[in-house]
């Protein structure tokens, strides 16, 4: 969601995990980005623990629950997972910013259905569900969101930046002292693809 004006342009790269995301907001341009802030979402519902991760749930309950339990966590991943967005959001445009986009990064692109190890399948199922409930969200608010798979993302980045991805690496990490420590692998991966976003 680009505007004409002469807000800064921003962008948000999520590391995203089960029940939770990274999220580091980067503001342009791309050749001299800065980190504005970086922040922990929770993705799922206390009130509702089986939204923490519903398709373990369908493992575990009886048929009967399963059927009336799991359907209410995924909606409550949604959610909360729109919630904390346009929380976010809201605090960047308060400043006020325009938001190029959102690059997700996820664990994996294995097709959690190739999975036979049931507990292993719901686990890629899960590791699936949170970052598309975030692309969702940024989906509803007319925000432009990419997934990108983590092993990819440095690559991808550094490819599209002009970069080599160890300069890219080198580069994040340095970004990353006007932030301090803790300045965790996964805020890298979320700098790193909000970062991406930024050079359009």
């Amino acid at each position: 969601m680009a505007s004409k004006d002469k807000s800064p342009q921003v962008a948000i790269g999520f590391r995203v995990k089960t029940g939770r995301a990274t999220a580091v907001v980067m503001a342009g341009p791309a050749s001299a980005p800065r980190v504005l802030s970086r922040k922990s979402l929770q993705l799922w519902d206390p009130a509702i623990p089986e939204s923490y991760q519903p398709y373990h749930a369908e493992l575990e309950l009886p048929p009967a629950e399963s059927a009336r339990v799991v359907p209410a966590a995924l909606k409550a991943v949604e959610r909360v997972a729109l919630s904390a967005l346009r929380e976010l959001v809201g605090e960047i445009q308060s400043a006020p910013a325009s938001i190029l986009g959102i690059s997700l990064v996820a664990g994996s692109a294995t097709d959690p259905e190739s999975i036979r190890n049931p507990h292993m399948r719901a686990h890629a199922r899960e590791g699936r569900l949170f970052p598309h409930a975030l692309a969702v969200a940024a989906k509803t608010l007319r925000i432009h969101a990419v997934t990108i798979v983590e092993s990819e993302v440095f690559t991808s980045a550094a490819a599209r930046l002009g970069k080599t991805p160890d300069a890219l690496r080198l580069a994040v990490t340095e970004l990353g002292r006007s932030v301090g420590k803790p300045w965790s692998a996964e805020e890298k991966a979320a700098a790193a693809a909000a970062w991406m976003t930024l050079s359009g």
